[in-house]
This record gives C-alpha cells, sequence and structure tokens, in this order.
C-alpha cells in the first residue's frame, strides 16, 4: 500500500477535527511564529482546566494553555498527553483520598482520636467533681467542729447556772444571754456555704426567725441585769463586759432591722445601692455583730460571779476556739468583698 502524500494527511486530519471553525493553517518554523486571525478567534482545544484536580495548588488552579505546535507537528495537542495528564491528576487525588480512608478505616487511629476528644471533658468534669467534692467535706468538717464547740461553751455554762445559787433576778442574765448567744450563732452557721437555692430559701427563713428569738433573749438578759442593778443601788455600765455588752445589744438591733429591710422591702433599697452590695454589707455587719457578742460572752467567763462558781476557763476557751477555727474556715473571700468581674461569668448570689 502507498505511503500517504502530505495532503492527503492533512485532509484526514481536517475530517476528524469538528467542525467548529476553520482549520488552522499549517505552523510556520519556530522562529517565524506569526498568530493567524482565524486561529485568535478559534476555541482553543490545548487548554487544560487545572482546577479540578484538588491535589493542585493556588498556582495551577488557573487554565494553563500550551501553545501551539508543543503536542505534534500539525500544532494540535496530542490526546495521549492531555490523557496521561488528567490520569495523572486523578491517581493524585485517589491517592490522597485512599490515604485519608485508610487513616480514617484504621481502628486503633480513630479509637486514639476519639478518645482524646472524649478523654479532656471527661478529666475535667472529674476533676471539678473531686475539687467540689473535697470542698464539701471540709465545710462539713468545720460545720461539725463549730457546732461541737458551741455545745461545749453553753453545755458548761448551763451546767454552772444550774449549779449557782438562785438568785432573783440577777440570775435571768446568764441565761437569757447564753441563749441569745447560742441562737444567734446558730442562725449565723445556718448561712454558711450551702449549694442549692431550695436549701439557702430556708435556711433564709430560718436565719430571720432565729435573730428575732434571740433578740427576744438579748432584751430580756438586758432588762435583768438593769432591775438587778437598780434593787442593790449598783452603777450602771462601769465593765468592759457592760460595755460590749451594751455594744452587742445595739449593733444586733441595728443589724434586726437591717435584715428586716433587706427581706421584706428589698426595691427601695436595691434601687440605691443594689442587690449584691446590700447582701454583702449585711453579711459583713453579721460578723461584726457576732464577734462583739463572743468577746462579751468571754468578758462573762472572767466576772467573779462566774470565777466564784467554775474556775476551769479553759473548757470555755476550748470550745470558742473550736468554733472559731469552724466558723471562720466557712467564710469565703468572696462572702466578704466583691470579686473583679470577667467576661461571661456572673457574681454568684447567695
Amino acid at each position: 500500500m502507498a505511503h500517504p502524500t502530505q495532503s492527503q494527511s492533512d485532509q484526514d486530519e481536517d475530517e476528524r477535527r469538528p467542525f467548529l471553525s476553520p482549520p488552522p493553517p499549517p505552523s510556520p518554523p519556530a522562529a517565524q511564529i506569526e498568530v493567524h486571525p482565524a486561529q485568535a478567534q478559534a476555541p482553543n482545544y490545548q487548554t487544560i482546566d487545572r482546577a479540578r484536580s484538588p491535589s493542585t495548588s493556588k498556582n495551577t488552579s488557573k487554565k494553563k494553555e500550551i501553545p501551539p505546535g508543543a503536542g505534534s507537528d500539525s500544532g494540535i495537542a496530542s490526546p495521549l498527553s492531555v490523557s496521561s495528564s488528567c490520569s495523572s491528576s486523578s491517581s493524585s487525588s485517589a491517592s490522597s483520598s485512599a490515604s485519608v480512608s485508610a487513616q480514617a478505616s484504621d481502628p486503633e487511629t480513630a479509637a486514639q482520636q476519639e478518645a482524646i476528644t472524649v478523654q479532656d471533658p471527661h478529666q475535667h468534669h472529674h476533676r471539678h467533681h473531686r475539687r467540689s467534692h473535697k470542698r464539701r467535706r471540709i465545710q462539713m468538717l468545720l460545720a461539725v467542729l463549730s457546732q461541737l464547740g458551741l455545745f461545749v461553751f453553753f453545755g458548761t455554762l448551763a451546767g454552772v447556772t444550774a449549779k449557782a445559787p438562785w438568785v432573783y433576778p440577777y440570775s435571768w442574765h446568764p441565761i437569757c444571754m447564753g441563749l441569745y448567744g447560742f441562737v444567734a450563732t446558730e442562725a449565723i452557721l445556718l448561712l454558711q456555704p450551702i449549694e442549692k437555692g431550695s436549701h439557702k430559701r430556708v435556711a433564709r427563713t430560718w436565719h430571720g426567725l432565729l435573730h428575732t428569738l434571740s433578740f427576744v433573749f438579748a432584751v430580756c438578759g438586758f432588762i435583768a441585769i438593769y432591775v438587778n442593778k437598780d434593787l442593790l443601788h449598783k452603777e450602771h455600765f462601769h465593765t468592759n463586759h457592760a460595755y460590749f455588752g451594751c455594744a452587742a445589744v445595739f449593733i444586733f438591733l441595728l443589724q434586726v432591722i437591717f435584715g428586716f429591710f433587706v427581706a421584706y422591702a428589698p426595691r427601695a433599697l436595691y434601687q440605691c445601692i443594689g442587690q449584691a452590695r446590700i447582701v454583702r454589707i449585711h453579711r459583713v455587719a453579721g460578723y461584726v455583730s457576732i464577734a462583739v457578742v463572743w468577746v462579751t460572752l468571754w468578758l462573762a467567763v472572767l466576772t467573779s460571779w462566774m470565777k466564784k462558781n467554775f474556775d476551769h476557763e479553759w473548757v470555755f476557751a476550748l470550745g470558742m476556739g473550736m468554733l472559731a477555727v469552724g466558723l471562720v474556715g466557712q467564710i469565703t473571700p468572696s462572702r466578704i468583698y466583691a470579686r473583679s468581674r470577667t467576661a461571661g461569668h456572673h457574681p454568684v448570689r447567695s
């Protein structure tokens, strides 16, 4: 069979091309390449869209045009080169997807990743739970210690009062003032850190009732000692015990009035100062008031009447020390002064 001529091969190639535009003229030598007007308007069949491949970079995401003549002598890109480039891009994307799927299908790797994502919040929850549980245990021990100290002190006082000879109306003074100190301290211990809101509401109710009752005991004890001084024609308010006793009753009266307004008339006060600040002022004033009460009780232990009937002050000192450690240990800094607010955090109301 005779080899086809150059004109016949060109004619066969023209027949194989789609009839979208007239065939481009034969390419001149490399040194004399010129762009034909018809070729500039014709669509470029040598454009490869590299953006379809996910493994290409940003620089290769644009369409890359191959100059005519780079594929073959006739200026047409070789289909073998186009298919090879497409196959290489598809193979690279397939290899990357295969590696990702292999990593995802690996059970050990997936288990480790899942453990990492789940373990951190779980450990944080457990740490917080252990910390809160430890804090509750410490608070419980401090509460038990304060109650033991309270019963040691006032149990001893009750025994001394029962043993001492009855003197009317003086004997009512240690009885009523002892009940005043005991009930007032119990009312404060009720409001030490409580977590649940329902318990807080019940504790506040009992706090107000116990303080009202303790104020009644304080007034009765004050009347008893005042009447006794008048009957014996003795001078009023000339000892440290008397000074601190008057101060304790007066501060406690102001505290009861302030607490009444905080409980039953909050809007009038909250509009002027603010709820959190008012509650904190009332709490700090209560700590000061109970401290003055206990200073008065200790000065009562040092009086001549107490030394004549019970000469073991160390028992009262032991009870007072246990109560002081238990009560002061439960007072957190946030209950005394306000902390600086941070974004997304609000102070806890108590």
